[in-house]
């Protein structure tokens, strides 16, 4: 399958047209030397008008904080939501300021090696070339030059770095040709100095020949005047390494932020103390509330598990000393970690008094048998009461449920059918990774064994016209190991084939994991993914539906940079990104982030503006929505008390303002962001009276058993609850009985005339 690529997108193209427009009338000298960028001056008058001409549609708050500023460069910021195409954007950016004023010289900086195999994999790739040849009509190309580390090599020449001359000796009068050289953060700042020299790939000057004279990498760099573009900028603040060299190294004419989360700046302090984002010269803001009440991206759904016992907490097997101790970790909803150690013999009531009477019967290397006959995995966590179930298993069970539910949906019910794909962020690798025991680690042995399940659940509910659908399902059945894979930073370093395949397909096969079928023919199964963290900022597929997080993040990281990796909307099996209908990403979380679909939408709203002051724009907009002059609508709130003359609300009428004129109102809609663990409570009335005679039975039949039987049952159970059945003194007869009425007019009234009862 090919991806297709849309243009002309509104959302899109606003933010190209802010950037090309800063340049409307700006004079452009041609640049003397045929490397170099054309040149145009900071101080023209243009430049500040015409920011001055587009932040009129931003909100008042960014306009009046962030007062146009040039210095030494020129910068402007681009706010994008995650999943809302930002490399499609800069990509046809670039394409836009080669064509209108000639800047042929770009550079894009960004933080991690994942977000430049993405940002590289988009430059190449032939649909995107294509895109912007054939669709948008260029008549130039981009000559994509990525910068890699040097390898360690043995004593010889030393040679300038090939990419930083290709990039340097393009010229600028060469119209079909635009040369973009891609840079990762750690090669901006890597150096070390040795005998008072710079030794760094960019730093160094003793190669043993320049480039146009220069014989420092930098240098040469700088002296294209380049554009740099920086993607995710609060990976890149001011105060950091990376920006300084960019800025005192490199020395661009422009730097372009583009990002969805921008640095934060505190300013005053003690009671006056405030945070606000670190924006210089904001031209558009395409933010998270107006992304998801937009349609631009997928709706969320969050959903914990809820143990039968109700009880929010869990109970880690951590770790194993020598089979004589065992490490448990404790978690309880608002309050802190514990840890305890046990050995042979002791009871896990010392942890909780709900594991009364359960004491631990043996540990080996990898697991611990409790007195109840149960055995479980290091890693594993339990839910704390008698039956120990495990809590990552009842986690997994709930998002293949989810994912089936939606799989179902996406394949049967449309007519072009969406592959869908889940992710697993989980603890530990050891617990997916079959290692040199050859045992298979515990948490793949029960996934395996709960899609089996739900595979057979799900293909047992289709009707005759699910045909393809059950040929999916059942060449899943067959080969259960080729639906899943996984991706962790320790398989960089791995020489297992079968693993470096995997990491292929996840980092770079995104039209494979996209695509139903195999080149063969055959079904292609691959949908469920398995990381730690390292599939974060950078890697993203367009069709994940469901992401389970069996671990903690271990900081209190943005939500919505938790759930980016599949905030994107679906493309078809045509390669058809699908924008005319809703969808919803399933997030399944532990009991510790029951709040988590509270939290986010605060933080979406909390980075909205306060909208302290009402611009003629909104005034003019929502008046001729309520069929009135914005000057009637004005002298209507200033009578009310709810503005003043400069249009600005009053503080103590905020509320009611708003209450009163919701138009006026701005957050995230309802029903974007859902939490499906919230349910309106049902109250149910007791008679006191009556309960007390049947108190003493209630209690008896609301207790709770647990039975364990032994494994070699597991064959024979069928057959003997099969004769149970048969046995006429265990179970009575089902007995039928029926009784027929005939009903007959005499012409003045209907009556009833005969009765017949039968049973069987």
């Amino acid at each position: 399958m090919e991806l297709i690529l849309q243009q002309q997108l509104p959302h899109q193209q606003k933010a190209i047209d802010a950037i090309v427009d800063v340049f409307k009338g700006v004079h452009i000298t041609t640049p003397i030397q045929f490397y170099t960028n054309p040149i145009f001056s900071l101080t023209d008058t243009h430049i500040l008008d015409n920011m001055r001409t587009l932040q009129r549609d931003l909100p008042t708050e960014y306009r009046s904080n962030n007062p146009i500023d040039t210095g030494d460069y020129l910068n402007i910021d681009i706010k994008m939501e995650t999943g809302t195409g930002k490399t499609y954007v800069y990509t046809k950016t670039i394409f836009e300021l080669h064509k209108q004023y000639g800047f042929n010289k770009f550079i894009i900086a960004v933080p991690s090696l994942p977000i430049k195999a993405g940002t590289e994999q988009f430059l190449k790739d032939p649909y995107s070339r294509r895109h912007f040849t054939d669709v948008c009509g260029y008549g130039t190309e981009i000559e994509a030059l990525v910068l890699e580390a040097s390898k360690n090599k043995k004593k010889g020449r030393s040679y300038f770095p090939s990419v930083i001359s290709d990039f340097v000796k393009g010229s600028s009068q060469n119209r079909k040709k635009i040369y973009v050289l891609l840079v990762n953060m750690q090669l901006l700042t890597n150096n070390q100095k040795r005998n008072g020299r710079d030794t760094g790939l960019l730093w160094r000057d003793d190669y043993d020949y320049g480039l146009e004279g220069f014989y420092k990498p930098f240098d040469a760099i700088a002296s294209t005047k380049p554009i740099v573009i920086i993607d995710e900028p609060h990976r890149f603040s001011k105060e950091q390494k990376a920006f300084k060299v960019i800025c005192e190294k490199i020395k661009p004419q422009l730097i372009i932020r583009f990002g969805s989360t921008f640095p934060e700046n505190t300013k005053g302090r003690g009671k006056n103390k405030v945070i606000v984002k670190d924006y210089q010269n904001l031209l558009y803001d395409l933010n998270a509330c107006a992304s998801f009440n937009q349609g631009l991206i997928k709706g969320i759904a969050k959903e914990h598990f809820e143990p039968v016992s109700k009880k929010e907490e869990k109970v880690k097997i951590n770790s194993i000393d020598s089979k004589e101790a065992v490490h448990f970790q404790y978690k309880r909803k608002n309050d802190s970690t514990k840890n305890f150690t046990l050995k042979t013999g002791e009871s896990l009531a010392i942890i909780s008094e709900a594991f009364e009477g359960i004491t631990i019967s043996a540990i080996d290397k990898t697991s611990v048998e409790f007195s109840n006959g149960l055995n479980k995995k290091v890693g594993e966590e339990l839910d704390v009461d008698i039956f120990m179930t495990s809590y990552q298993e009842q986690m997994l069970r709930l998002a293949l449920h989810r994912h089936f539910e939606t799989e179902k949906e996406n394949f049967c019910n449309r007519n072009y059918k969406i592959k869908t794909l889940a992710l697993f962020f989980i603890d530990d690798i050891a617990s997916y990774r079959e290692r040199d025991s050859g045992k298979q680690p515990y948490l793949l042995t029960i996934f395996e064994k709960l899609l089996k399940e739900q595979i057979e659940k799900t293909i047992s509910s289709l009707n005759e016209n699910d045909v393809e659908y059950r040929e999916y399902l059942e060449a899943s059945l067959n080969d259960l190991a080729s639906c899943h894979a996984g991706y962790f930073s320790q398989d960089n370093s791995d020489s297992d084939e079968a693993i470096a395949e995997e990491v292929q397909v996840i980092l770079h096969g995104k039209k494979q994991l996209l695509s139903f079928k195999n080149e063969n023919g055959s079904f292609n199964t691959l949908r469920f993914l398995f990381s730690k963290w390292t599939l974060k900022e950078g890697w993203d597929n367009p069709n994940v539906f469901t992401i389970a997080k069996l671990r903690s993040s271990g900081s209190e990281n943005s939500k919505l940079q938790e759930v980016g990796r599949g905030l994107r909307l679906p493309v078809d099996e045509n390669g058809n990104r699908i924008s005319n209908e809703e969808f919803t990403l399933n997030y399944i979380v532990d009991f510790t982030e029951a709040d988590f679909a509270q939290k986010l939408v605060e933080q979406i709203n909390g980075e909205l503006p306060q909208g302290t002051t009402i611009s003629e724009e909104k005034l003019e907009a929502i008046a001729k929505k309520l069929g009135k002059t914005s000057d009637e609508l004005f002298d209507e709130l200033y009578d009310k008390h709810y503005i003043d003359r400069h249009n600005n609300i009053k503080p103590e009428k905020r509320n009611d303002f708003f209450t009163e004129y919701p138009d006026f109102e701005i957050g995230l809609s309802a029903g974007k962001i859902k939490d499906r663990n919230v349910e309106k409570t049902k109250s149910i009335k007791i008679r006191k009276t009556v309960y007390n005679k049947i108190k003493e039975l209630w209690e008896i039949i609301n207790r709770r058993y647990l039975l364990f039987y032994d494994d070699d049952l597991n064959d024979s159970i069928e057959d003997i609850v099969l004769k149970l059945f048969e046995k006429e003194d265990v179970f009575t007869k089902l007995v039928m009985s029926s009784e027929r009425k005939k009903v007959m007019s005499t012409g003045s009234e209907m009556i009833v005339i005969r009765k017949v009862r039968g049973s069987i």
